[in-house]
């Protein structure tokens, strides 16, 4: 055999060689990642849910004596004391923490599945929430992001369904539904229970959770290769109030009691983590959020403003002993004046890649204010049928339409840009093209019909946009 042909083959056996060796870095670099079986998905669903019911914190009746006040976060100080409005005995505290050491040692070591390397973005919604959904994955797709996208839906029909047949996949995103991953079992959490559920029965390694009715104000995707996240996986926004977890919480989870003005609650209409770094972080919140309701959501709160979820991941990461970062610069209310009252129409939190290098635990003014990051219009949300019939969008006493996240100079000089414009181009698309495409469309109450709905919302662009 010719000497040229030997090196060529020799070179062409190298170059096959290399990429065997390579092959995991070749399909992530071109966007492709390993495959996550539906089986180690359903082998891990299995194995939680056993964990979860072995362990069960018990029969435990917890009565509030009251309901803790919505404190503000930055009027607090050291001084300041915990409410203590809970019932329980020593007896169902001893219970609950045996129950809460068994099942964080049965959970310690036990990976969650994903695809290595791979970012993206999951979010939950059912019913009439699937066009505010739609309305905040086409904001997304406006900022020129082009993470993939993960929707949890509740039921068979809807994941049959053109929107998440046709219409989402057109913008590269996807519905699952928990009990199809996790099994049977997942499909009877509800509520606040399923953000971390649907978080872990995810594709992606790294995570951003958004609400349904939160949308990103720009491209997200450097949140997941700087810091905070590159260094603790675990990033957390603050809410407007201070904890008013119970005592008794800390003694459950073997915690020191923080001080009030220690750290802020959580606003979860937005969560940041790595699936492999938090694997222990997030399989204690599926066991305050699956005992939640009755159990772990009041001891967090105590009836507080916005029980539910939001504290469980914090509380969780500490328990794990894991890294994780909340944002200093406090959350901001975005909305408008109406004769001399002021009405939020939103809640506004910022990038954490330009977060306060401070070491306070929040800070309400910086040198060099960071970007916005997301808008939560969690009350009220902005589902037009909803807003119309509310009567929030005009005057009440002279039917003049307004804005209802702040006047457009206001507006432009937090974002940008009109970002509300922007929004309301994206409600009307979705509420005059898409209407009858969306399931869920038809079950929102509503005093009008579809066609009333997007005559409507013309008219309130015309009026105040266009």
């Amino acid at each position: 055999m010719p000497r040229a042909q030997n090196i060529r083959l020799l070179g062409v056996g190298l170059l096959v060689l290399l990429t065997f060796v390579c092959w995991d870095g070749i399909r992530s670099a071109f966007g492709h990642q390993n495959h996550v079986t539906e089986q180690k998905f359903a082998s891990f669903g299995n194995f939680v849910y056993k964990a979860l019911k072995e362990n069960s914190p018990g029969e435990v009746d917890i009565q509030r004596t009251g309901q803790a006040a919505a404190v503000v976060f930055w009027t607090t100080n050291a001084e300041t004391l915990r409410p203590d409005l809970l019932n329980l005995t020593s007896t169902d505290v001893a219970t609950m923490r045996f129950a809460h050491n068994s099942y964080l040692n049965s959970v310690q070591r036990i990976s969650i599945p994903s695809q290595k390397g791979a970012s993206g973005i999951v979010s939950s919604a059912s019913g009439r929430y699937l066009p505010v959904f739609v309305i905040s994955l086409r904001m997304l797709r406006r900022t020129g992001s082009q993470l993939p996208v993960e929707l949890f839906v509740d039921t068979e029909a809807e994941l049959a369904s053109h929107t998440c047949q046709t219409l989402l996949p057109s913008m590269n995103a996807h519905c699952l539904r928990l009990e199809d991953r996790l099994g049977r079992w997942a499909k009877y959490l509800a509520s606040f229970q399923v953000k971390v559920f649907a978080i872990l029965a995810s594709s992606f390694e790294n995570v951003l959770f958004l609400d349904a009715d939160a949308f990103v104000a720009k491209d997200p995707s450097h949140v997941f290769t700087q810091q905070p996240f590159s260094s603790t996986g675990l990033v957390t926004w603050p809410d407007f109030w201070a904890s008013s977890a119970s005592t008794h919480l800390y003694e459950i989870t073997n915690q020191p009691v923080p001080a009030v003005n220690a750290l802020a609650s959580t606003e979860s209409g937005q969560l940041l983590v790595s699936k492999s770094s938090h694997a222990s972080t997030l399989l204690m919140a599926a066991y305050y959020n699956y005992y939640g309701p009755d159990i772990y959501y009041p001891l967090m709160s105590q009836g507080g403003p916005g029980e539910g979820d939001k504290d469980s991941f914090i509380l969780a990461a500490r328990v794990a002993k894991a890294p994780f970062h909340q944002v200093k610069k406090c959350v901001d209310t975005i909305g408008y004046y109406e004769h001399g009252d002021y009405h939020g129409g939103a809640m506004l939190q910022y990038d954490p890649t330009q977060d306060s290098s401070s070491s306070a635990a929040s800070v309400t003014t910086m040198d060099i204010p960071p970007d916005a990051f997301s808008v939560h219009h969690n009350i009220p949300k902005y589902d037009p049928v909803q807003l119309f019939d509310a009567g929030v969008l005009v005057d009440a006493k002279t039917g003049i339409p307004h804005r209802l996240i702040g006047t457009k100079e206001e507006t432009e000089k937090r974002f940008g840009r009109d970002i509300e414009k922007e929004l309301w181009e994206e409600i009307d698309y979705v509420s005059c093209e898409l209407g009858d495409q969306i399931v869920g469309w038809k079950t929102i109450p509503t005093t009008q019909d579809e066609n009333g709905t997007c005559d409507k919302v013309r008219w309130y662009r015309k009026e105040l946009f266009i």
